[in-house]
């Protein structure tokens, strides 16, 4: 996996890195949000209740968004070549 991630990466624009890089960057910082808020008790006298859980799911939806596109992005990379 990381040797075609390389392999794609030589060839885009730097354009299409930074969409792909910061892609990367938010699904891993939403993911880690969405453990620190369902399994900590980080800002837990702000955020509590259910809203912790809403924003923990929020977290999770935007990761899953935000990873369906960045595989949507090297789909249509890999069928380019």
């Amino acid at each position: 996996m990381f040797k075609f991630f390389l392999k794609i990466h030589m060839k885009k624009s730097p354009i299409k890195l930074i969409n792909l890089s910061f892609s990367a960057i938010m699904v891993l910082l939403t993911v880690t949000g969405f453990f620190v808020f369902l399994f900590t008790d980080l800002m837990s006298d702000r955020v509590f209740g259910i809203k912790r859980y809403v924003l923990a799911f929020l977290f999770i939806a935007y990761a899953i968004y935000r990873g369906y596109r960045m595989m949507n992005l090297f789909k249509d990379e890999k069928n380019k070549n």
